[in-house]
């Protein structure tokens, strides 16, 4: 009798545990995906300022490297851009962007810089 309440004991940890696993690899999150529209001939530094709920799926950055987006990326959610110069369009990683946040966790700045053509 004992060595099956020990059976019945392994394989109850073993359904706890890969109940677990899977509901962390659910949590992954695939990235927020923003299209910016910047100017033909801009280079440098880019800051959008997140949850903006007066702008428009498209972002359009002015000739500072600024602009809003209604994007608001939770904690743990990265970022991908798809900048679009003219008729060039290129993406720019999670790894690449910066997302800055405030104390509560909620985000300020999402920064990343276009390099020059």
């Amino acid at each position: 009798m004992v060595r099956k309440l020990d059976g019945l004991t392994t394989l109850l940890l073993a359904t706890i545990f890969a109940t677990f696993l899977l509901f962390s690899c659910a949590a992954k999150q695939a990235p927020h995906e923003i299209t910016v529209k910047v100017p033909e001939n801009y280079s440098g530094a880019l800051t959008l300022d997140p949850g903006s709920p007066d702008s428009s799926a498209e972002v359009v950055v002015n000739s500072h490297g600024s602009a809003r987006t209604s994007a608001c990326p939770k904690p743990g959610e990265s970022v991908t851009l798809t900048i679009v110069q003219g008729s060039v369009e290129r993406r720019i990683s999670p790894d690449q962007v910066t997302i800055e946040r405030a104390g509560d966790g909620l985000p300020v700045a999402i920064k990343t810089r276009i390099p020059a053509r």
